[in-house]
């Protein structure tokens, strides 16, 4: 959902299709919702790297549309606790390696 596309396919841009840059009545409110979700988006990737969250758009995209299509956003938040973790073992398993072989 939030890969936003006007309905032409282009990718949208709010310069070109934020409601509040033109004359009122120009956009139908389905032209309004994909400049609401990049809005919405917006908002949420600037919270998440206030509060260091770590993600990049990407990953917080895929994130969203998980909690959209019903997976529950705590056991989510477990899942992401659990892989960083998991990185950061293999991560310093790996150095440990490299460390011995010198």
């Amino acid at each position: 959902k939030f890969l936003l596309k006007k309905p032409n396919g282009a990718p949208a841009s709010p310069r070109q299709t934020n409601p509040r840059m033109e004359g009122a009545g120009a956009q139908t409110k389905a032209d309004q919702r994909p400049v609401l979700e990049e809005d919405t988006f917006e908002i949420l990737y600037e919270m998440s790297r206030i509060m260091n969250c770590g993600l990049d758009r990407q990953t917080l995209s895929i994130l969203i549309s998980l909690c959209e299509s019903g997976v529950n956003p705590e056991a989510l938040a477990s899942v992401v606790k659990e892989l960083r973790r998991e990185t950061a073992a293999l991560s310093m398993e790996s150095q440990d390696d490299a460390d011995e072989k010198r």
